[in-house]
């Protein structure tokens, strides 16, 4: 497979599970496919075997912005950077869809956060962050381990 490959299928999947997840996001298909995280686990792996069979770590240098850009100069490297941010903007998406729906907001107060996440990751965080506390939330009700 080449990277241009790799990087269709994973920049196809994570639309399609942002869809299903703004949607209809207490759907038992959702709730079992997506809020649980096995979208971003299938993401996960496929980032894991494009790292470990493609990437070259060999003058890799992540303290410099000229060895960071060279890294992902490789098509491989930059396929695996690209899949990363796609596993941890659907990650951040999913906490603030559960959070969100376990605060109880309405799906359309929750649409521009989930929208921002997708498009532009922590932009989206800050948006629920800053929604959620418009709405009487206090910081310590969006700890994870809170509902």
């Amino acid at each position: 497979m080449s990277p241009e490959t790799v990087f269709q299928l994973a920049n196809g999947a994570a639309p399609v599970a942002w869809l299903f997840m703004i949607l209809a996001p207490r759907s038992r298909v959702v709730r079992s496919a997506i809020l649980n995280g096995a979208c971003v686990a299938v993401l996960a792996a496929l980032y894991l075997l494009v790292v470990v069979a493609h990437f070259n770590m060999e003058g890799a240098d992540f303290t410099s912005l000229a060895g960071v850009t060279a890294l992902l100069s490789d098509p491989w490297a930059m396929t695996a950077g690209w899949i990363h941010y796609l596993a941890f903007d659907l990650l951040a998406g999913i906490i603030i869809t559960k959070k969100g729906l376990g605060l109880g907001m309405h799906r359309v107060l929750l649409l521009p956060c989930q929208l921002a996440t997708f498009m532009l990751g922590p932009v989206g965080i800050m948006l629920f962050v800053a929604v959620a506390i418009s709405r009487g939330a206090r910081w310590s009700d969006l700890a994870l381990g809170t509902p």
